[in-house]
């Protein structure tokens, strides 16, 4: 009864965010009504269950934390509605006429690019039997993928023209206006003017941003079977990724929405690996809330890159390969080392893994882990080349099928990875928001994907950790260490060696590296979380489950309240300034 106490206290306490949220941030739409109506039916069940002393369904409580999850990751989101038919413009073809009905008064010329690949091209005005120069566009540093980009310059006009004078681009929409009036016209090229409910907004909610001009524009191409422009990183995540363009089509929402849905998932494969190290409910739910409340995960799971599914898939091979520990299955070995191989097909990063694999290894053979005979000595070495070398090798080599499908040539496969090594290991530019790799527990230089200022208030899209789960978590991995040294317990040796695979390989990489990298070991962090706190209730009587609600309530809160720079929600400027930005180094 006392278990099932707590894990009503939790639900109850899963809902009061989620109504805060729906409050404070949400302009009252459909989806977040339903919604929110869903969780509050989930709580009434157990509620009732509980009173009537009956056995209450305490998964509602985890699908609670996921449906609280897609409230706040799918609210702004990203819009359905931008340009998504287009005209494919080469430099060499005819060039681009705007003609409007009469000479007409002309203040500011906006358009949206779908693809470009190192275009030139400029726009000139006729003026009497003269062409003026109206606009040039170079591409300079990186492409500029969809997104609109406005162009002021006062003109009276009858003819535009556009000229791609290099290479190519996908133009999407083109709109001409005077004092924000769209001023109509007529042209040669199909698809620039059929959209005219889409409206001009520059923000992240109708554009792409950082490196989503990258993966989200290579899923696409990967989809209309173009040349892909991306080829630093393997193929799975685009292959994702393209899934959500294929039900929604091109557009913020439809190149953003499978990472919000593996990272809704996270949370369950998450509560499952809790559940299987510490055997308690109460713990596993505490590890789900902690991961539904993580700004990392949240930032991370809003926008087309691809770290979500290689986390997602790290943490489902260390599922599988602590429940070989306990089982000793040679199935369940294995599907760990499809995991692994998954993960790895999505992004490099994941390959740390493997350190922590070597050394979990070297931990049941020294420690003399009671082992199957099949498994044990050499064996298990084996085994785990079998699963972690020939099994992730096999599927990592199979999610470049695309490749293979379009070439016809495995030689071609074999030179996609190797552009992938000699591009990251030739990196040796800088950036404003690039960290080291040991200032990233203590939270010290949050990444800015997105900043702007728009009819004067300030959204932002920054990651970084929750201070209350990064802080605590550098405390409870020393506790952790200190444990593993003692005790060489299997539950703190596995979180630790864990997640120093994923973390201790970035003191040896020379390439500029951010806080982001941390993803992939945060969620063992938070396992180092889960496990000094149930040695704190174990260790001290006066200590009670039900306490943990307190410091989970400081997650929450810290979380509503930093929502704004996590989200791009616009806030007053002095907001952030006065109550967010708690040091000099966060530049939100």
């Amino acid at each position: 009864m006392k278990t099932e106490r707590s894990i009503l206290y939790m639900h109850i306490l899963s809902l009061v965010p989620a109504i805060a949220f729906f409050f404070i941030y949400t302009a009252y739409d459909t989806f977040s009504i339903v919604l929110l109506l869903i969780l509050v039916l989930l709580l009434t069940f157990n509620v009732y269950f509980y009173l009537s002393k009956k056995k209450m369904i305490e998964k509602l409580l985890l699908v609670s934390l996921v449906g609280s999850f897609f409230l706040y990751a799918f609210y702004g989101l990203g819009s359905h509605n931008v340009p998504e038919t287009y005209s494919d413009l080469k430099d060499g073809d005819t060039v681009t006429l705007f003609s409007f009905k009469k000479p007409s008064k002309i203040d500011q010329m906006c358009y949206f690019v779908g693809i470009n690949r190192d275009v030139h091209f400029n726009m000139e005005y006729q003026q009497g039997n003269q062409w003026k120069n109206f606009y040039a566009y170079t591409e300079k540093n990186f492409p500029y993928s969809y997104q609109w980009r406005c162009h002021k310059k006062k003109v009276m006009t009858s003819k535009i023209l556009l000229r791609i004078t290099r290479n190519e681009m996908m133009l999407n929409e083109v709109r001409f206006m005077y004092k924000d009036k769209v001023i109509p016209y007529r042209t040669n090229t199909k698809n620039l003017d059929d959209e005219p409910d889409t409206i001009v907004d520059k923000t992240y909610y109708t554009s792409m941003f950082f490196d989503e001009i990258y993966h989200g524009r290579t899923a696409f191409e990967i989809l209309d079977t173009r040349t892909i422009y991306e080829n630093t990183h393997p193929y799975l995540g685009k292959i994702i990724l393209m899934q959500g363009i294929k039900l929604f089509g091109m557009n913020p929402f439809g190149w953003r929405m499978m990472n919000v849905m593996f990272a809704g998932l996270m949370i369950v494969i998450f509560y499952l690996l809790a559940r299987e190290i510490f055997k308690e409910k109460h713990y596993a739910y505490t590890a789900a809330f902690l991961m539904t409340y993580s700004f990392m995960h949240f930032t991370q799971s809003r926008l087309a890159h691809i770290d979500t599914f290689g986390v997602l898939f790290v943490i489902s091979s260390y599922l599988f390969l602590y429940r070989f520990i306990v089982q000793q299955k040679l199935s369940l070995l294995l599907i760990s080392g499809v995991f692994f191989g998954l993960a790895s097909a999505v992004k490099w990063s994941a390959v740390f893994a493997s350190l922590g694999f070597v050394l979990i290894a070297f931990y049941l053979l020294i420690s003399k882990y009671p082992l199957q005979k099949r498994f044990s000595g050499y064996k298990l070495l084996l085994y785990g080349i079998l699963a972690y070398g020939v099994v992730a090798i096999s599927v990592y080599g199979f999610t470049f099928y695309d490749i293979y499908a379009r070439t016809g040539s495995i030689q071609s496969i074999i030179d996609y990875n190797f552009n992938m090594f000699n591009y990251h290991s030739g990196i040796v530019t800088t950036h404003a928001y690039s960290s080291p790799w040991w200032s990233w527990m203590l939270n010290m230089k949050p990444m800015c994907y997105y900043r702007d200022i728009k009819d004067g208030l300030f959204s932002a899209i920054d990651v970084f950790g929750n201070p209350a789960i990064f802080w605590t978590g550098f405390i409870a991995m020393l506790y952790v260490l200190i444990i593993v040294i003692r005790k060489f317990s299997l539950e703190a040796t596995f979180i630790l060696l864990a997640f120093l695979g994923l973390y201790l390989p970035y003191i040896f990489v020379g390439r500029l590296m951010f806080i982001y990298h941390f993803y992939y070991a945060m969620p063992f962090m938070v396992l180092g979380i889960i496990y000094l706190l149930r040695d704190i209730t174990n260790h001290f009587s006066w200590y009670k489950k039900e306490y943990t609600l307190i410091y989970l309530g400081l997650v929450i809160a810290l979380f509503l309240a930093f929502y704004p720079v996590l989200s791009g929600t616009p806030v007053a400027k002095p907001y952030v300034d006065d109550y967010l930005v708690w040091f000099k180094g966060w530049w939100l």
